[in-house]
């Protein structure tokens, strides 16, 4: 099986051969123009010693000195010697016939630069002084011509050295390069489609991880993470079942304790309705009148709690129109109008173009709840404000944080990330909460009226409306200051 270890190390391999072959081809150029450098140096001394030969000759013609003579003849045998143990880097830059010509070329010169003085001295013999510059002229020929094609084929050498090492260079470049590809496409593309199957997990949605590769690290990764996902999975279930239980349990409990007393005196007035139905006389039908009246009151109070869970239970539809606030807030107020003191108790501020996009009659629950519950604390003398405006991102506001850090708030929900969203305050004048009970002002079935005036739903109703529309809301309130309720709504927008 192919692991990403296996494939890093023959990625590393592969790029340290082929820095080994560029290092050793350039320590081979290297040392090539090593040599072609050691052979210009041997040319140059070449023609230098035949240029100094030369000149001790010219001297000599003219000064007819004898040591400029026998300096000419030392360096005659240098110049031999020289071509005796330079051949090879002589030999590189001469043609075919060009170095047996030289040898005879300083034969010559040495054999006529030996003779006696007499013979080219002071008797001035033309025809030797013609015979040794002849000889000497074409050795200078010789030295000079080699001089000049070392010269341009040590260029030429290094102008190929350069185009050598930029072409060597580049090649190892691209060999990096397409490892780096190759290494990517067997390990950065794996771990990148792994990236993408952890995006739904960060939002809640478990789904297992499909294999991405076939090598030994990701297989056992993957595995890993799926067994991770099935050990989440059973404990989210566990803990929603759980949940529900709780719910359940707590609902059921509040149910039953609500319709405990209308039910008890529903079933009590029924039998005082039985037994005396039949004995009473005619005087008492007024009396029986009022019982049945009040078994119809407390069965009407039954039926508004059950009405309130069934409010609880039903979803509204995930597709709504935009809607006005300000025209939600004016129905809310028109069908609170008979439990409203005075008309002055509900003042808002809201602009007329801003909307949201949620079911109407969902929002209209949340205003009415919150305006009911202001009106229940606060009395007849109640006022109570409400105030709109649009926001970005600007949860939880600043009172709401002063209040927190004071133990006197309560926040639920974290506000969906969004570029329209509308904070809403809901505020009243009235005595207000205390601080150990503000925590428990969202729990269902929390209530401080007396036994039989509330079921306890309706802050806890408006907390489950604003959470499903993946918004949030907090309560701050000071005793004897009053309580403000501040929701913040995403979908919010101006027309």
């Amino acid at each position: 099986m192919s692991s990403i270890r296996g494939k890093i190390t023959v990625g590393y391999l592969a790029l340290a051969f082929g820095v080994g072959g560029f290092v050793l081809f350039a320590s081979a150029d290297l040392r090539f123009l090593e040599t072609r450098v050691r052979e210009g140096v041997a040319i140059s001394a070449f023609q230098e010693t035949a240029q100094e030969m030369r000149r001790h000759e010219k001297n000599y013609f003219l000064y007819r000195g004898a040591d400029e003579l026998e300096e000419a003849r030392v360096l005659a045998g240098r110049l031999a010697q020289q071509l005796a143990d330079e051949t090879q880097a002589l030999a590189s830059v001469a043609r075919n016939d060009e170095m047996p010509a030289l040898g005879r070329a300083i034969q010559r010169y040495r054999r006529l630069i030996e003779q006696p003085i007499e013979f080219a001295g002071m008797n001035g013999n033309a025809g030797a002084e013609a015979e040794i510059r002849a000889a000497g002229h074409t050795i200078s020929e010789f030295s000079d011509d080699l001089a000049l094609r070392e010269r341009a084929s040590l260029i030429a050498t290094l102008r190929q050295s350069r185009h050598a090492l930029f072409w060597s260079v580049g090649l190892v470049v691209l060999l990096a390069l397409a490892g780096g590809q190759l290494l990517y496409r067997a390990v950065g593309r794996p771990l990148r489609r792994l990236e993408e199957q952890l995006e739904p997990l960060a939002e809640g949605r478990f789904q297992a991880f499909s294999m991405v590769s076939k090598d030994r690290e990701i297989i056992s990764f993957t595995a890993a993470l799926n067994r991770m996902l099935g050990e989440l999975e059973m404990r989210r279930r566990q803990v929603l079942q759980s949940e529900k239980l709780a719910s359940l349990g707590t609902l059921a409990s509040g149910v039953a304790h609500e319709l405990n007393n209308p039910l008890g005196n529903i079933s009590g007035a029924a039998q005082i309705a039985l037994e005396e139905i039949g004995t009473l006389p005619e005087a008492m039908r007024a009396e029986l009148q009022g019982w049945l009246r009040q078994i119809d009151d407390e069965t009407e109070r039954a039926r508004r709690i059950v009405d309130i869970l069934l409010d609880y239970s039903r979803r509204p539809s995930q597709t709504n129109p935009p809607t006005p606030l300000r025209e939600v807030i004016e129905k809310s107020l028109l069908l609170l109008r008979p439990k409203l003191p005075a008309e002055d108790t509900v003042s808002f501020n809201v602009a007329p173009d801003l909307r949201l996009c949620m079911d109407p009659q969902r929002m209209q629950q949340i205003f009415i709840n919150l305006i009911q519950n202001a009106l229940a604390a606060g009395g007849a003398g109640v006022h109570i404000r409400i105030e709109a405006s649009a926001a970005l991102r600007d949860w939880p506001p600043p009172a709401v944080t002063r209040a927190l850090a004071s133990g006197t708030a309560q926040v639920l929900g974290v506000p969906l990330e969004t570029a329209q969203a509308l904070l809403i305050h809901v505020c009243d004048d009235g005595p207000g909460i205390a601080a150990e009970r503000i925590g428990q002002v969202f729990d269902p079935f929390y209530t401080t009226r007396e036994p039989g005036e509330g079921t306890g739903l309706g802050l806890y109703i408006v907390a489950e409306i604003v959470q499903e529309q993946n918004g949030a809301v907090a309560v701050t309130s000071t005793p004897g200051s009053g309580t403000c309720f501040h929701l913040w709504l995403p979908c919010g927008a101006t027309k």
